[in-house]
């Protein structure tokens, strides 16, 4: 039976939420921003469509501009922030909802899995008197390769990581995650197009059927190293069978996921090539065109980013799934 709380339960379920958010991340040095939520570009990505707010739009996620902080020297930082991306809705979405999102510096990407996982057993002690969930918390966390996690959901599929376009197309060619014909033109954009389909094909069919699998057991899952071609954000890394990959990563509790998180590409010609490829990818699928992320490149070129990893995590979504609610509507504080 969901979980449905009152306007009052629903206020102090928040307070407590986000006074344990905030000690966590206060413990452990980070300091606490406050980026604006209107911005004159965002990060342009495939398929988060952002929301016009003349003469810029509302941020999708606080990214660009705490990474230009970091740029010019702020250390360790969080942030908790609304945001928002059109076109978002349903049981588990909104158009606007809450960004938990944070930087850790230095060369070790661990750090930020392993703040999802303390994040959430904070939240999941602060709120306990709110809380009936369907299932419990995780007791146990564990990381899996992409490529891995395919092996075990599509043991038909043998996939190396590496593959341009042609060879995806062939690969799935008569299983549940065919591809359609492709829009883009380019090597790269064809690249991205095929990967981000399969991706979203084979997360439909196989892979939340098996993290719902892990959560029935009490386990949640780091799904990492994914594919070069969908490394957003990420640096390129090398995995421990020698294959190229991405530092990306994607937290996953309850069945659902929570969080993704980066190795932060530092690279601004690298960054600029990316985004170049997401707008052919958009033009592609008629999506509207954004404006190229001028001030956020820049910064990238000099003073240049630090080492560091990042992540966000959807906070309403944590809180639902922590006191069991059936949908995000029930633990929001706005209709």
């Amino acid at each position: 039976m969901p979980n449905v709380l009152g306007v009052a339960q629903r206020v102090a379920l928040w307070d407590a939420a986000l006074s344990a958010v905030r000690a966590y991340f206060r413990g452990q040095g980070l300091c606490e921003v406050m980026t604006p939520p209107r911005v004159a570009a965002v990060a342009i990505e495939p398929w988060i469509e952002p929301i016009a707010a003349p003469p810029g739009w509302l941020h999708t996620s606080p990214e660009l501009a705490m990474k230009s902080l970091l740029a010019h020297g702020a250390g360790p930082i969080f942030q908790i922030t609304h945001v928002a991306r059109a076109g978002e809705t349903g049981a588990w979405h909104r158009e606007q909802f809450v960004l938990l999102e944070w930087y850790r510096t230095g060369a070790d990407a661990r750090g930020p899995m392993d703040d999802v996982e303390r994040v959430t057993d904070c939240v999941v002690e602060a709120t306990a008197q709110w809380s009936t969930p369907t299932l419990a918390a995780p007791r146990a966390w564990r990381r899996i390769g992409f490529l891995d996690a395919v092996r075990a959901t599509a043991s038909d599929l043998q996939l190396r990581g590496d593959e341009d376009a042609a060879r995806l197309i062939a690969v799935t060619a008569g299983t549940p995650w065919a591809l359609p014909p492709l829009r883009t033109h380019s090597a790269q954009g064809q690249r991205l197009e095929a990967w981000t389909g399969f991706f979203t094909a084979w997360s439909d069919s196989a892979l939340d059927p098996w993290l719902a699998e892990h959560a029935a057991g009490g386990c949640g899952i780091h799904l990492v190293d994914f594919p070069e071609p969908l490394a957003a954000l990420a640096e390129r890394a090398v995995d421990a069978a020698g294959r190229l990959v991405s530092g990306r990563f994607e937290s996953h509790a309850w069945g659902r996921e929570l969080a993704n998180g980066y190795r932060e590409l530092r690279d601004a010609h690298e960054q600029r090539a990316r985004f170049d490829t997401v707008a052919e990818l958009r033009a592609a699928h008629d999506q509207p065109a954004l404006p190229m992320p001028a001030a956020f490149l820049a910064d990238l070129l000099a003073p240049g980013l630090p080492p560091c990893s990042g992540a966000a995590l959807g906070l309403d979504r944590l809180l639902a799934l922590v006191v069991g609610a059936a949908r995000l509507n029930d633990i929001a504080l706005a209709p």
